[in-house]
């Protein structure tokens, strides 16, 4: 193919590309200024009513929908408490789609109220009247606010997860874990309000030994007031007096 003939057939092409853009953005411009929102739905809420999170969308009907900006609706949407996260997309030709994931509590912790605690360690929501309160509850943090402690937090969390695991562990369950120094952990079993004194650290560890032990005090039936420890190889069991 000659030069003169190479240059016309690029002409061409990037003419044709051209057009195509024009007419796609064209398009894009008379469905903008045409096509207004009309219904929005909302998907994944189970703890928050599909009204709230409509509401703190704050986007008003008749909005043309290609004026909507995704990204800041979303974050209005994740100042809700129970909100963790939220998608938003347009479904054309008038309807735009909120999908939002909520938080999970796995604990209570008491700072200057009591809040809940999601997964990730995050303080997130006073409980309301009626909600449960059937959690394990942290200790140790009051009136020290809502951003200390976060490895702490994040060891409680471990535990409780490490105990969950562990069958015999497991049926007892956790009442309260209380850090009363910096290096030392208090906890309370749900069942038998058994007190289990251990410093921080090795959870796994401490976690695997506590369900051995565990494990041979109910095979023998005794009644465990107590348990200090002190090392793997350590470890103090205090028995209730029979009477």
């Amino acid at each position: 193919m000659k030069k003169g003939k190479k240059l016309v057939f690029v002409g061409i092409a990037v003419a044709i590309i051209t057009f195509i853009w024009g007419l796609e953005r064209g398009t894009q411009l008379l469905l903008a200024s045409h096509l207004e929102l009309d219904t929005i739905e909302v998907q994944g809420s189970v703890r928050t009513a599909a009204q709230e999170i409509i509401e703190a969308a704050s986007v008003p009907l008749k909005t043309p929908i290609f004026q909507l900006d995704l990204k800041e609706i979303a974050q209005r949407v994740e100042t809700l408490p129970w909100i963790r996260s939220c998608e938003v997309r347009r479904v054309l030709p008038d309807k735009l789609n909120l999908r939002v994931a909520e938080r999970q509590p796995v604990a209570l912790i008491r700072l200057d109220k009591l809040y809940y605690v999601d997964e990730d360690g995050t303080p997130f929501k006073e409980p309301s009247p009626g909600e449960t309160l059937d959690y394990p509850i942290l200790t140790g943090w009051e009136d020290q606010g809502k951003g200390t402690g976060k490895e702490l937090i994040g060891e409680a969390l471990w535990l409780i997860r490490e105990v969950q695991e562990h069958p015999h562990l497991a049926r007892e369950g956790i009442s309260e874990i209380n850090f009363d120094t910096i290096d030392n952990m208090i906890i309370f079993t749900a069942k038998e309000g058994t007190m289990i004194h251990m410093s921080r650290g090795d959870v796994g560890l401490k976690v695997k030994r506590l369900e051995e032990v565990w494990k041979r005090t109910a095979a023998k039936h005794l009644p465990v007031k107590y348990i200090l420890y002190e090392g793997p190889g350590r470890i103090v069991v205090g028995l209730e007096e029979r009477g």
